[in-house]
């Protein structure tokens, strides 16, 4: 489950953003999650509830999971399509010869927190 691997790495970089900007707690973070990724999005949910108790300036914060359709270029006639919704077959001319172009990245997006009060 690989999915851990990738929540302690957002953990770490939202902690960084939490320290360079004076903050204690983060309310939610938001992730992109292509469809053509390995990653699925119900483990990051189960992980991040489990692993965010374990870091005070996370407690009780939200992940919030985009997904981002997988979309692909058919090499044979050009057509864009949305590749899961297909099938991974182009829409068009029924060809499987494919440039996945949209749909593969893993990332925050942002980090959410309520207006907190300094000192």
């Amino acid at each position: 489950m690989h999915e851990l691997t990738l929540l302690y790495g957002v953990v770490d970089k939202v902690g960084k953003v939490v320290e360079e900007n004076g903050l204690d707690h983060v309310d939610a973070v938001v992730v992109e999650v292509g469809e053509a990724t390995s990653v699925i999005p119900e483990f990051l949910q189960d992980g991040y509830e489990v692993i965010s108790d374990d870091y005070e300036f996370l407690r009780g914060s939200e992940l919030i999971i985009e997904r981002i359709k997988a979309i692909g270029l058919c090499r044979n006639c050009g057509t864009e399509f949305p590749i899961v919704a297909n099938r991974g077959l182009c829409p068009e001319c029924g060809s499987f010869d494919k440039e996945i172009i949209d749909g593969t990245d893993f990332f925050i997006r942002e980090v959410r927190i309520m207006e907190q009060q300094k000192g």
